[in-house]
């Protein structure tokens, strides 16, 4: 039931990304090893073990880690084993040549043990060498200099006759055990069951939902091994150990259940209310229903009880079997749940609408006078906060919500911690809970690195290392490999939940929408805007050019984005462009090749994105507080990147640029883009996209006047330009965008929704503040003011208003300028639909490089 479609509905991210949509790939991590493959081993001893306490198996994988201060050598590689626990030292004289190729980013390093420890002071150890086509060279060399034996990849290293004995550890034999380990993984996770929610859910729940509840609850109350590990027998002993099959540790101790996983349910089906249900009904001391096999069998049916009953929690079986795992009278009592900002205002809705007033305490951990003491917090049924406060706080053990032991945690729309180093992922994975959920219908929006982050917080050991992630998944997909991809299928299917819209079901869709229908409206700009757009695209062709020629498109980041951002806002209306767009051809033309853009530049830059687009911080992935913009045009919170730089080498977390505080640019006062202040809708002349978006609403109102309608634009200044035309033309609406605080977006969504005659029938939105996590079905038509890189961030907007609970056909309306960017933005957004079945394909650094500029030329019709 979970979830080849979370693999296969990937879209590669074309690399323009990287060029223009910061609000939406900031929050990826920047992987320096994505392209490094296996030069070979190298054979060396691991000395010391009589001074650590780790111990390893036969054919065990282990972790090397660089120990650059260890004050007896500069050049020490610990060994460790998947638990952290030291093992030994790599010797010193192959030490001393390893060492500088980690310290200078040639090379990554990984090991291997043979068969273990035969000899108490030293064993061997094979070391795996990998690099890239750039420094592949480099590294042979040196070792070749330093007279270490790099043995070829495919190798039958340490043969018969070699120093590591009988049984060498040959790399197909290592790539097919790991296969099998795989293949076995989530045997019987396709079982679909049910269960009745507790009484305290007062809404009538979809079959598909109670199922969702069946599966969290067995999956939760599981005593059950968890993945990758598995109970055998010691030879000549009666003890039984437990192994990890991945990295081959044996252990006496029993390794704890994964109570949790990925709930990936399509957008629009009703994660939410089967996650209430979920705390409503296991909670501790619960009385539970059933769980009862769908569609059982003969047998099924012959073993059931013969009289339903009334079962508590310690009755439910879990599902392999073996001991469940309640949760206990005396243990942690509270939920926690983080989500964005945006859609706080909708869990409190949902708990409204859902369950019995009263049942469930809740307390909204957000605000300058939240709560500080844990104890307190620990007293409520439900904690509701926000990735930007559990951020703001870090992953400190003495911050509030670090302090509390929590039953379960629940990350809503938990792709947003897909970046490892950021400051938000630090600190939901130090969380300490009993029980881990992560949801969200696009566990996977770019490559199979968005996932480790989510292996992380669920603690699913060994993926949760990023060495044994980054060996076992992520580079048999980066190098092409087909098990990659059936290795992440089935760690998806034993993990994971996901149901799609259009699903068949015994024979039937799983739910019943009502009809959704896309059109494309074209719109002709005006004469003059049209003269405006030709001038800026053609003096952005000259400079994009020299580029070009130069070989410096990349580093010229800063000012591609600049054109390229004028010209979509040229395309809503010429008032979103500063009042001296006349100037910028000029400038641009004046601007030379250097690396750097000029202060001037990247200061206009800066009022682009504060008054224009919703950009994130790419270190917390929120807005940015005091925003600050680097010369390589990555922006961030001035804050965050200072603490980066302090912490980190002095280089730019994103694109690994040189960096220092100097170099960073702040954002202008308020004298910003619009210079004229004396109107807060926007500029007073209308443009082509807005006219023709009053008319398409004036025409519908004739149809139906009760219709309501979203508008979403990515440009905040953009809902500013329509609050005018739209009053004009006698509409009510209501708007919601970042800048807003959560008490005015409950109140913006809670006059949207009223059924009042004379509510708001129209909703102004920003694509990045409300294009997630909103329930809109208050509304039927949809209009998308402007098309965004990532066709899956539009079509999670789209499913706002075309989810459960919709009773009106959805209508969705896509305004796009004829001959003009846009019309590119969509053959590149056709391009990542198309790329979606080689989401994994092999891409060298230089295939990357390409890619971006290939989609340059593509926007620019070079």
């Amino acid at each position: 039931m979970a979830s080849r479609a979370v693999v296969q509905n990937v879209a590669t991210s074309s690399q323009l990304v990287d060029l223009v949509d910061s609000d939406d790939e900031g929050g990826t991590q920047v992987d320096e090893n994505a392209d490094k493959f296996l030069l070979g081993f190298v054979e060396v001893n691991v000395v010391g073990l009589q001074y650590y306490s780790g111990r390893v198996s036969d054919q065990e994988m282990v972790r090397l880690i660089r120990e650059p201060h260890n004050p007896y050598d500069r050049n020490a590689i610990q060994v460790v084993n998947i638990l952290g626990d030291q093992i030994g030292h790599i010797e010193r004289y192959k030490a001393c040549h390893l060492a500088p190729l980690v310290d200078d980013s040639l090379a990554l390093i990984e090991g291997i043990v043979p068969h273990g420890s035969k000899n108490k002071f030293k064993m061997p150890c094979l070391v795996h060498i990998f690099s890239n086509s750039v420094t592949e060279g480099i590294v042979k060399q040196r070792l070749r200099n330093a007279g270490v034996v790099l043995q070829p990849p495919h190798s039958d290293v340490g043969g018969p006759e070699g120093s590591f004995g009988r049984n060498p550890v040959k790399p197909k034999e290592q790539r097919q055990s790991l296969d099998n380990v795989f293949e076995g993984l989530g045997e019987g996770a396709g079982e679909r069951c049910t269960m009745e929610p507790a009484s305290t859910i007062t809404s009538a729940m979809f079959p598909h939902q109670k199922e969702a509840l069946a599966w969290m609850v067995r999956t939760e109350n599981s005593s059950s091994l968890p993945p990758f590990w598995n109970m055998q027998k010691v030879r000549g002993s009666k003890d039984l150990m437990y192994k990890n099959t991945i990295t081959n540790f044996l252990t006496e101790k029993r390794p704890s259940p994964l109570l949790g996983g990925l709930l990936a349910d399509d957008m629009g089906l009703g994660k939410t209310l089967a996650l209430l249900a979920l705390v409503a009904t296991n909670r501790p001391g619960a009385t539970l229903s059933p769980i009862v096999k769908v569609n059982p069998t003969v047998a099924d049916v012959l073993e059931r009880p013969k009289k339903k009953r009334r079962v508590t929690s310690s009755d439910v079986a879990s599902v392999e079997g073996g001991e469940d795992h309640p949760p206990r009278m005396n243990g942690p009592r509270t939920t926690l749940i983080v989500c964005p900002l945006s859609v706080l205002s909708n869990w409190v809705t949902q708990l409204e609408e859902h369950t019995e007033p009263g049942s469930l305490s809740v307390y909204l951990y957000h605000g300058p006078d939240r709560i500080r003491d844990p104890k307190l917090l620990a007293q409520f049924d439900i904690v509701l906060t926000t990735y930007n406060i559990l951020a703001s706080e870090g992953a400190g053990e003495y911050t509030p919500l670090q302090k509390v032991n929590w039953l379960r945690i629940i990350l809503d729309e938990a792709h947003l911690v897909k970046n490892p180093s950021a400051q938000q992922t630090k600190a939901v994975v130090a969380l300490k809970a009993e029980r881990r959920w992560a949801v969200t219908g696009t566990p996977i929006q770019n490559t199979a690195r968005d996932l480790f982050s989510l292996m992380q917080f669920l603690r699913l050991e060994p993926l949760n290392d990023s060495s044994y992630w980054r060996r076992t998944v992520e580079r048999p997909l980066t190098n092409g490999d087909p098990s990659g991809l059936v290795r992440l299928q089935a760690l998806i299917k034993a993990i994971a939940l996901r149901r799609t819209k259009d699903m068949q079901v015994d024979g039937r869709r799983l739910v019943e929408l009502p009809r959704k229908t896309i059109s494309m409206h074209y719109v002709e700009l005006t004469p003059e805007d049209r003269e405006l757009y030709d001038k800026v695209e053609e003096n952005g062709k000259d400079v994009i050019e020299r580029f070009m020629k130069s070989g410096t498109v990349l580093q010229n980041y800063a000012t591609v984005l600049q054109i390229i951002l004028r010209l979509r806002q040229i395309c809503n209306h010429p008032g979103l462009c500063p009042a001296y767009t006349e100037m910028f051809a000029a400038e641009l033309n004046q601007k030379d090749s250097k690396n750097v853009p000029p202060p001037e530049l990247l200061e206009k830059l800066l009022n682009i994105i504060k008054g224009g687009a919703d950009f994130d911080c790419a270190i917390c992935l929120n807005q940015p507080t005091n925003a600050v913009i680097t010369p390589c045009a990555h922006v961030y919170c001035q804050r965050c990147i200072e603490k980066s730089l302090l912490r980190n080498k002095e280089q730019c977390p994103m694109c690994r640029s040189d960096l220092s505080t100097s170099d960073l640019m702040a954002a202008p006062k308020e004298e910003g883009v619009q210079e004229d202040p004396s109107s807060e809708q926007g500029p007073s002349k209308s443009s082509a996209k807005v006219d023709a978006l009053i008319k398409l609403l004036v025409e519908a109102r004739v149809k139906d006047p009760t219709e309501k309608s979203v508008i979403f634009s990515q440009f905040s200044q953009m809902l500013n330009c329509l609050e005018g035309p739209l009053s004009d033309a006698g509409f009510r609406f209501v708007r919601l965008d970042g800048s807003m605080t959560s008490k005015k977006r409950q109140a913006a969504l809670t006059s949207f929704h009223s059924k009042d005659p004379e509510s708001p029938t129209i909703f102004l939105l920003s694509l990045k503040a409300a294009g997630v996590g909103l329930n809109l079905v208050s509304a039927s038509r949809v209009y998308m003011v402007d098309p965004w890189w990532n066709p899956a961030v539009e079509e999670q907007a789209m499913d706002r208003v075309h989810r459960l609970g919709q009773t009106r056909d959805v209508t969705v309306v896509r305004l796009i300028v004829t001959d003009s960017i846009e019309d590119r933005i969509l053959e590149l957004q056709e391009r990542k639909r198309q790329l979606a079945t080689c989401a994994f394909e092999k891409r060298s650094a230089e295939q990357q490089r390409l890619m971006r500029i290939q989609d340059v030329q593509l926007l620019m019709r070079l």
